[in-house]
């Protein structure tokens, strides 16, 4: 069972099972979605969940800082390093 993720400023879409990070999908996926220290803490991942968050993993306190330090103020934002999928027979729409 797999949830579907878009990425929609790549006009991507991969079928996920749940437990993968969007820093995986999107590396494998050949995404254009910029990457940094890959570890939560620079805050160059930063993506919009257009729709699906709840077949995504709920947002850390690390990530609340992080949003917080970069001025991310979108109940919609997330670091794509740091979310995971969580639940299956989704469909996941991700901007950058």
């Amino acid at each position: 069972m797999t949830t579907r993720v878009e990425i929609i400023n790549d006009f991507l879409a991969i079928n996920v099972k749940p437990g993968k990070t969007i820093q995986d999908i999107v590396e494998a996926s050949g995404s254009a979605l910029p990457f940094g220290c890959r570890d939560g803490e620079c805050g160059t991942c930063v993506v919009m969940i257009e729709s699906g968050m709840e077949f995504m993993s709920e947002i850390n306190e690390k990530e609340k800082t992080v949003l917080k330090t970069v001025g991310e103020t979108s109940p919609k934002a997330r670091l794509a390093c740091q979310m995971k999928v969580v639940s299956p027979n989704g469909l996941v729409r991700i901007k950058y």
